[in-house]
């Protein structure tokens, strides 16, 4: 395809590594495109939305502090929008009706991403599994949605939020409604668990331990040294690649894994919808070697 027109829209977007991503995405695709960084405040989305969908960009990139935002502006919205709470892949389609004009689908990759990135090994096994997910945030609310979307039957919120935490169980209700799940939803406030011996998975969904604030961590050390040996800690994080979270996890011999593979993956899921056609996966290898080589550039 010739001059592909991409972008994604934020504030601030000054470390942003969506415009690596798909530009590397495009290079070994041999697509003919750009995508470009609109900084926005809010009162000036609807107005350039309309005026992009009018130069003829395919999609946009959503990130803080206009997913939620951008929900009331679009002409449709996926399902898995709805049941995230928030946008952040949209697509602007031709309105056949009206030449010159364009609708907006808003969609959320998020929940897509998180569940390409985990093993097929842990898949299998997520309806046997005790699942602690650390925070009640956006992140928290698409890995719920994906976790009971691929099976998961006992999941533990830690929190330190009773207010999110309400919203999130209503909404859990929903999810679970839609994906025909039974799963058991409990809260804890994670001060109050010490031992952690009955949970095989524990998702990381807060930023505790993102650059530069990498000396801190959601877990202590002690608590993760009652993890179960068979546990694997997924941390959301992936700007350090390596948290104190999952280099303490590591000491103790479990399974880690960082959320660079869920950026990438929920980066494919967004290009896939902009070019309707499939994202080869003997990329994955040179989008982490591009990525991680960024990241070590900013942090630097």
């Amino acid at each position: 395809m010739k001059n592909l027109k991409l972008g994604i829209i934020g504030q601030p977007l000054t470390h942003t590594l969506s415009p690596i991503l798909h530009a590397q995405i495009m290079h070994q695709m041999d697509i003919d495109g750009v995508y470009c960084k609109y900084p926005l405040e809010h009162d000036q989305l609807r107005e350039t939305l309309q005026q992009l969908g009018q130069e003829g960009v395919r999609g946009l990139n959503v990130t803080i502090p206009h997913k939620v935002a951008v929900m009331g502006l679009m002409d449709w919205l996926s399902i898995e929008a709805r049941l995230a709470g928030a946008v952040n892949t949209i697509v602007f389609d031709p309105d056949t009706s009206q030449p010159g004009n364009c609708q907006t689908k808003g969609h959320n990759t998020d929940i897509a991403g998180f569940a390409r990135s985990l093993p097929p090994a842990i898949v299998n096994r997520l309806p046997q599994m005790n699942l602690l997910i650390i925070g009640a945030g956006g992140s928290a609310r698409a890995v719920l949605t994906a976790l009971i979307q691929q099976g998961a039957t006992q999941i533990t919120f830690a929190v330190r939020s009773p207010e999110k935490m309400v919203r999130l169980i209503s909404d859990a209700e929903i999810m679970k409604q839609t994906f025909n799940s039974q799963c058991q939803i409990k809260t804890s406030p994670l001060l109050f668990m010490p031992n952690l011996n009955e949970f095989e998975g524990v998702i990381n969904t807060t930023p505790v331990g993102m650059w530069p604030h990498t000396d801190s961590s959601p877990l202590s050390l002690s608590q993760i040294e009652t993890l179960p040996k068979k546990a694997f800690i997924y941390d959301l994080i992936y700007r350090p690649t390596e948290t104190q979270l999952l280099s303490q996890a590591r000491s103790q011999g479990l399974q880690t894994f960082n959320g660079l593979d869920m950026l990438i993956y929920q980066g494919i899921c967004s290009f896939e919808l902009w070019q309707d056609r499939p994202v080869p996966a003997s990329l994955l290898s040179s989008l982490r070697q591009q990525l991680t080589q960024a990241m070590q550039h900013i942090i630097d």
